[in-house]
């Protein structure tokens, strides 16, 4: 086994244990896009099961957003093949999020619906958790977009709960990098295919990627160093908070 593959199983198991993300007898829905994050946080789970004292049940849920019909047919094969539990969502979110009246924002439309419908199929599982494969890089990035573009520090939280802790989304890959999401994705012979989004590469997380990039290549501790920093705040050396934009103050 490679030392990249155990990496990534520890650390795995690392956040599950530090952020209770699991606990026994859990149902959980699996949110797959058919990307390398969410096909291998499904295998992992899964195999997980054979190494620890607790037993959860999962179900692989894919929701088509309309853009080709080929990627959840491929995707059901994979699920057939494997022997995973899943359910197929078919929908137009993509389409709708991407007409003309909705130009300038498609990817927070399609983000909402396709994530309501995830609620929904949990509910109707009986499933009390969505395990989404968004990794450290994705958490760094929303960091970024939060702070150029929203006017606020926020971030992934790797568990949040819904609707009075009915329903919790859960990112078991936190503490994993998506290089070596990628990296064990091709060890394993997974399949990744490609995303039919026309918007995919024209987002401000597009933008941070790149800036992320550039500061890995100086220096590879930068990643760890900011994920630690989102939980290591210090307000004394922050200025206060500033009156809300447009309004004056007293």
């Amino acid at each position: 086994m490679a030392f990249g593959d155990r990496e990534v199983r520890r650390l795995l198991g690392k956040g599950i244990n530090h952020y209770g993300l699991i606990e026994n007898r859990d149902r959980i829905v699996v949110a797959v896009s058919g990307g390398k994050d969410s096909m291998l946080l499904l295998w992992l789970l899964r195999e997980r099961l054979r190494r620890v004292p607790i037993n959860y049940e999962l179900v692989a849920v894919h929701v088509d957003p309309g853009f080709d019909t080929r990627i959840a047919l491929e995707l059901e094969t994979f699920f057939k093949d494997e022997g995973f539990a899943y359910e197929i969502i078919r929908t137009d979110y993509g389409l709708r999020a991407h007409g003309p009246e909705n130009r300038e924002n498609p990817c927070f439309l399609c983000a909402r619906l396709r994530r309501s419908a995830l609620f929904k199929k949990a509910r109707e599982l009986g499933c009390s958790k969505i395990a989404l494969g968004h990794n450290q890089d994705d958490m760094i990035e929303t960091f970024f977009i939060n702070i150029c573009y929203g006017a606020q520090v926020a971030a992934m939280m790797p568990k949040q709960e819904f609707f009075g802790g009915e329903i919790a989304i859960i990112r078991p890959f936190a503490l994993v990098s998506a290089r070596n999401i990628l990296k064990m994705c091709e060890d394993l012979g997974l399949p990744i295919l490609p995303t039919s989004c026309p918007s995919a590469s024209k987002t401000k997380r597009s933008e941070i990627r790149a800036m992320m990039e550039d500061l890995l290549r100086k220096n590879p501790k930068v990643r760890g160093n900011i994920y630690h920093a989102m939980s290591n705040v210090n307000l004394e050396y922050l200025p206060p908070t500033l009156p809300v934009r447009g309004k004056r103050g007293p």
